[in-house]
């Protein structure tokens, strides 16, 4: 099984040799299994990765996440067409019905919602949100999941809270662990033989992971937690923050029935689930539920 998060932080030389990746810098040589790797986070800007790494690593589902000079996620790197059934599943997903599509996303919100509720009850004694749930309709089309971001933020992290505001420290945070889940999300979406860019609500021509940022709502909580939990206004996201974040992943949830998961196993029930949904095999999805 897969458990190690590697993060890149010096300059290094990263190379396939024998199922291993090799990282090799001015001092020393680490070989890594494969076997071993969960994700890569490439911080150094320097570093060196050859193509048959690359493509061993997304043979083997291997996250791979690039990070700029603002130390922030820009790209990701996944395998394509690992699925058998690619063409099958993916002419299911273009052929879904808008009312099976509404009925989905509607209970993606409810779940995301249901989740900050969770949160700010369980840190801020604020119970609120969970007056919302009732309001969610098919399709969202009252535009609940906003109304309940805007409240909860401001709930979470204090009136002055703007969510767009690339100054503040607590979003540099949030950006990052969503960008972890994003990533992870979006490896399973490809092995499972779904197309990214056909999403279920946001369907943006400039974005080639609209699947990934549908899926991944009802987990945003998990990050949000962490972050009002850890990290003051104005302080520093530094390497330790970020290793907690990418440790999310392993984060235990409930699954709907009543076993526990890593945060990681319900990002690949809740894709595999989906799957299922496009092929006309089930209703719904998976739908983990957070500890409180």
């Amino acid at each position: 099984m897969s458990f190690k998060q590697i993060f890149i932080k010096n300059r290094s030389y990263l190379s396939l040799k024998n199922n291993s990746m090799s990282v090799k810098n001015e001092l020393t040589q680490t070989f890594v299994s494969l076997d071993d790797i969960d994700i890569i986070i490439i911080e150094n800007q320097q570093t060196t990765i050859t193509s048959a790494l690359l493509s061993h690593m997304a043979k083997a589902d291997i996250s791979v996440v690039f990070v700029d000079e603002k130390f922030m996620p820009c790209a990701i790197s996944v395998g394509i067409n690992k699925n058998s059934r690619t063409t099958k599943i993916q002419r299911a997903q273009v052929n879904i019905t808008k009312p099976r599509y509404n009925r989905l996303w509607k209970e993606i919100v409810y779940a995301k919602v249901l989740h900050q509720a969770m949160v700010l009850e369980s840190l801020k004694k604020d119970d609120t949100l969970h007056y919302l749930l009732k309001k969610i309709t098919s399709g969202d089309k009252t535009n609940i999941e906003a109304t309940a971001a805007s409240f909860y933020f401001k709930g979470l992290f204090g009136e002055e809270f703007h969510r767009n505001s690339v100054e503040d420290s607590r979003n540099i945070a949030l950006n990052y662990g969503y960008s972890i889940f994003r990533s992870s999300l979006s490896r399973y979406i490809v092995a499972f033989g779904l197309n990214p860019a056909f999403g279920i609500w946001h369907s943006s021509e400039l974005n080639a992971f609209n699947l990934a940022d549908d899926l991944i709502e009802p987990f945003r909580p998990i990050v949000d937690r962490y972050v009002a939990e850890n990290i003051e206004k104005g302080e520093e996201v530094n390497f330790f923050h970020k290793k907690e974040l990418v440790a999310l992943l392993f984060e235990e949830v409930e699954d709907s029935q009543g076993n526990k998961r890593s945060v990681n196993e319900a990002i690949k029930h809740i894709v595999s689930s989906y799957q299922s949904f496009c092929l006309g095999k089930r209703d719904g999805i998976e739908i983990f539920k957070i500890k409180a």
